[in-house]
């Protein structure tokens, strides 16, 4: 949670440089590559190991960043290193996307299929969720045969299921709850009354046995 915090504590300072300077997309996509470039093995053990000075992780981070990305993005790096908040870049990274979403009224959507769409069916899917969202939307595809047909479709927290396996696993659920009532009505029908449950037979008496004549 408080790693969490962080990240959007950094991602917001730096989203709010780049929108008053308009290069939030160009942030983007720098700050991006600079969690990329933390990831890789090298610089990330260059980067995280205590016993390298710091002014060495910092001359190799302006060798690598320093003709590639805007100052901003550079001082957002060195500070990251700085304060050995290195393993929070991505999400820093993340959260940063999430705040140029927002800026932007847009949302990423995953959407799944058994078998890839032509282009005129992506854009119907993708004016389905527009309308749905009031956000434009950004498609990611990916292709998945054992929905074996339909749709699914993330957007943020919300999943919208339309596959047909969903569909068998929805009445299939169906099916065997009614197959369960069914069943239980039949057995109650089959219950006999409290009052004809026992049945009364009368008491049987004691017969004294008849005495023998000697």
């Amino acid at each position: 949670m408080l790693k969490g915090a962080i990240a959007r504590r950094y991602a917001e300072a730096i989203f709010n440089i780049a929108r008053q300077q308009q290069t939030v997309d160009r942030t983007l996509d720098e700050v991006r590559s600079i969690a990329e470039l933390f990831a890789q093995r090298k610089m990330a053990y260059l980067l995280s190991e205590p016993k390298i000075p710091l002014a060495r992780k910092e001359q190799a981070l302006r060798q690598a960043l320093a003709s590639r990305v805007l100052p901003t993005s550079l001082n957002l790096a060195l500070l990251v290193v700085q304060r050995n908040l290195v393993e929070l870049m991505p999400n820093i990274a993340r959260e940063l996307e999430q705040l140029v979403l927002q800026y932007k009224n847009q949302a990423i959507a995953e959407v799944i299929t058994a078998a890839p769409l032509d282009e005129a069916a992506l854009q119907r899917v993708k004016q389905a969720l527009e309308r749905r969202t009031g956000k434009e939307i950004i498609l990611q595809t990916k292709v998945d045969p054992e929905i074996l047909g339909g749709i699914i479709a993330r957007v943020g927290d919300e999943v919208i299921d339309a596959s047909v396996q969903h569909r068998l696993a929805t009445l299939q659920q169906r099916l065997l709850q009614e197959t369960a009532a069914h069943s239980a009505e039949l057995l109650a029908s089959l219950e006999l009354p409290a009052e004809l449950a026992t049945v009364n037979d009368p008491p049987v008496q004691d017969r004294a046995e008849p005495t023998r004549t000697q």
